[in-house]
């Protein structure tokens, strides 16, 4: 993929510099994955035909930058909630605004997260490190694992989970990998798997993400496939039937959300 980005950028370099590397990458993932799947975007369900009286609360979000949206969190709280007993892994954890909520509904939660030591290999700042983790003191039924997801062992576990949510490096490699390796740790038919930024909004298409994922799951497989509307989510469910559509920006809203904020100080 990156040979062609460089193709894109040696045939237009006038026109990519004006874009930027991001948005190149982007261009020439939609490229790729209509040329080999015929598709740009994942077909939508409404998130109230998965949960027709949708009904969550949060007790823990930051409303800083990088966290999921507060409608991607109660999706996951949602989802933890349908099983019985659920067993939930997560890659990529930061502050643990996502895992923290999960942990409340759930029966157990295992966190993939990247070290103090790995991140600062990686050039992350201290202030990105001192405020990883910062949620998840205390709570009990929490396991976190602190290594690369792309070198850890997941046989190490020797469990398989109810609901998979995978947010963890955000570039291709990185989210084909995960992809991969989750895949087979599906308790059964039943599970479930979430990605997070399957869109930079919750009406636009992140490509290389939506690529990842396309070349992660087995093809017979994409059927089980969509993206959840009011969310940046794409979701792997089988055997469940949903009405769905392909989204076009602006979306004419068929809903609304009320909200009811508490604050508590750290």
């Amino acid at each position: 993929m990156k040979k062609e980005t460089l193709k894109l950028l040696l045939a237009h370099p006038i026109s990519i510099l004006k874009l930027g590397l991001r948005q190149c990458s982007e261009i020439v993932y939609k490229k790729y994955i209509k040329t080999k799947y015929e598709v740009e975007q994942l077909p939508t369900i409404d998130i109230l035909d998965i949960f027709p009286n949708f009904h969550e609360n949060l007790t823990t979000y930051s409303y800083l930058e990088g966290t999921s949206l507060v409608t991607d969190i109660m999706l996951l709280k949602s989802l933890a909630r349908s099983f019985k007993k659920c067993s939930y892994l997560e890659i990529g954890s930061w502050r643990g605004e996502s895992i923290a909520n999960v942990a409340e509904v759930a029966d157990n939660c295992t966190s993939i997260t990247l070290s103090a030591a790995e991140m600062k290999s990686l050039g992350f700042s201290d202030e990105f490190i001192n405020v990883h983790g910062i949620y998840l003191k205390n709570i009990n039924n929490i396991n976190m694992i602190e290594h690369d997801s792309q070198t850890f062992d997941f046989s190490s576990l020797n469990k398989k989970f109810d609901l998979i949510f995978i947010d963890g490096d955000h570039f291709y490699s990185g989210i084909l990998s995960d992809t991969r390796k989750t895949f087979l740790l599906r308790r059964d038919l039943n599970s479930i798997i979430v990605w997070h930024d399957y869109g930079f909004s919750t009406e636009s298409v992140r490509h290389s993400v939506l690529a990842a994922i396309l070349d992660g799951i087995p093809k017979e497989k994409h059927k089980n496939l969509f993206h959840v509307s009011n969310t940046m989510c794409a979701i792997y469910i089988e055997n469940r039937e949903f009405p769905s559509h392909y989204s076009k920006f602006p979306s004419y809203p068929n809903k609304k959300f009320s909200i009811e904020l508490k604050t508590h100080r750290l």
